[in-house]
């Protein structure tokens, strides 16, 4: 851990957003992508915040905008801390000068200074996320995803642990108004909106409704992307609706400003920039995982071939065409599926069951069928995770997956602003897992 003088002097703040947006976009674009940048100096320590609406903040996008920010505007590389939302909706229309171009919006709002006021406090919104790992009843976990099947709703006992935590920090100029808000929070963006299009997504529709919910000029609102790992949007496997992505980026905002309301300002100018790096161990039983998912894969491959004596998946005789109306009747009504009651009772009348034989027969084949789509659902889930595991054991050297994994929640380790403010932020725990722990 480093840590700079915190000598102090009179606080100075500027913020600029940029453009990340190619200049001839190929696909639909709903909002724009940019980089926001905040920059505070109290005469002795300059230190920079960079929000983007990136998937990820790679190691050379890093280097190279920390050297033009240091070339350009004397930050030195250790007090620039660069951010990606991880936004999933970007669909490659990302400028290829990126680096520069956040270097420019660093360099504009160094340029924009002006005597400044802070304060620091705790949010919440838990109503909008959760975590998408599901507790089953065999023990083992599952992770929610739009590309699979999720698991029977009788097999699931349980999710997994949220952070409802906003980490806010609100800068006010002297002379009046709000400059910036930076917030910390942990969601996976990745919703999408009902176009398709290019989109900031959750983080975007948050930081709209802050930078126009509060007093001052072209407030800027920097979002900083918690360890979101596991936390996803609530029902963003809802197949019903639209993608609710911005109803719940509003609900997110509307909570920051609420808390960021409340905040009582300081002028207390000292900074200190604190550099953590965590190291996690790897898990060692990839191999025995591979096995174990292979054996779960013969096993429903098996059932597909009819292994004993043709009773399982080489019996299922009924098609989807098929299956759905007559699955339907028994469900409308499961005491006289194949007819109406009267005729069952004419049957009874002159001793034939003919009716309740037929009723017997397809309740075996609709039990099938459902069998077989819930074993294809399985070998859909095993064979993803086998995928997963697979890749891990071939491309992967001990420690870097977690390096990955974590670059994201490390890289958010944002400086910690010393304040006598009577709220102050904290970094809480985050909730992050592997994908076939």
């Amino acid at each position: 851990m480093t840590s700079l003088p915190a000598e102090t002097g009179d606080l100075h703040a500027g913020a600029a957003v940029q453009s990340l947006m190619t200049h001839k976009p190929s696909v639909a674009v709903h909002d724009p992508l940019c980089a926001k940048a905040m920059v505070l100096d109290n005469g002795s320590t300059r230190i920079a915040v960079v929000a983007t609406d990136l998937g990820n903040a790679s190691d050379k996008l890093v280097t190279d905008v920390r050297r033009l920010v240091q070339e350009q505007v004397s930050i030195p590389p250790g007090n620039v801390l660069i951010n990606a939302s991880h936004n999933h909706r970007t669909h490659g229309q990302v400028a290829e000068d990126a680096a520069e171009r956040i270097a420019q919006a660093v360099s504009r709002a160094a340029d924009s200074m002006v005597p400044v006021k802070i304060g620091i406090c705790k949010g919440r919104e838990d109503r909008i996320t959760m975590n998408r790992r599901l507790q089953l009843k065999d023990g083992k976990e599952w992770t929610i995803r739009r590309a699979n099947p999720s698991p029977r709703d009788e097999d699931v006992t349980g999710v997994g642990p949220m952070d409802p935590e906003i980490g806010i920090l609100r800068v006010d100029r002297v002379e009046g108004g709000t400059l910036a808000v930076l917030y910390n929070f942990a969601c996976h963006p990745y919703g999408g909106v009902p176009d398709g299009g290019v989109t900031a997504d959750l983080p975007g529709f948050a930081s709209h409704v802050v930078e126009n919910g509060l007093s001052g000029d072209d407030t800027v609102a920097l979002f900083l992307q918690g360890a979101d790992g596991d936390i996803t949007p609530i029902r963003y496997k809802d197949w019903d609706a639209p993608p609710h992505t911005e109803q719940l980026g509003t609900m997110l905002g509307l909570s920051v400003l609420d808390a960021a309301r409340q905040v009582v300002m300081t002028e207390d100018s000292r900074l200190q920039v604190l550099t953590e790096t965590v190291e996690l161990p790897r898990r060692t039983d990839l191999e025995q995982c591979l096995a174990a998912l292979e054996a779960q894969q013969e096993e429903i491959l098996q059932f597909f071939t009819g292994v004993g004596c043709g009773t399982h998946g080489r019996d299922t005789s009924l098609n989807f065409k098929t299956f759905l109306p007559l699955y339907l009747k028994h469900l409308m009504g499961p005491n006289f599926p194949s007819y109406s009651s009267y005729l069952y009772m004419q049957e009874k009348k002159i001793g034939r069951d003919d009716l309740q034989h037929l009723d017997a027969e397809n309740k075996q084949r609709i039990g099938k069928y459902l069998e077989s789509i819930h074993n294809m659902e399985r070998l859909i889930r095993i064979r993803n995770k086998r995928q997963l595991v697979q890749r891990q054991i071939v491309t992967l050297q001990p420690n870097e997956w977690f390096s990955l994994l974590l670059a994201s929640a490390l890289d958010f380790a944002w400086p910690l602003f010393a304040s006598s403010a009577p709220c102050q932020a904290q970094r809480s725990s985050r909730c992050w897992s592997s994908p076939f722990l």
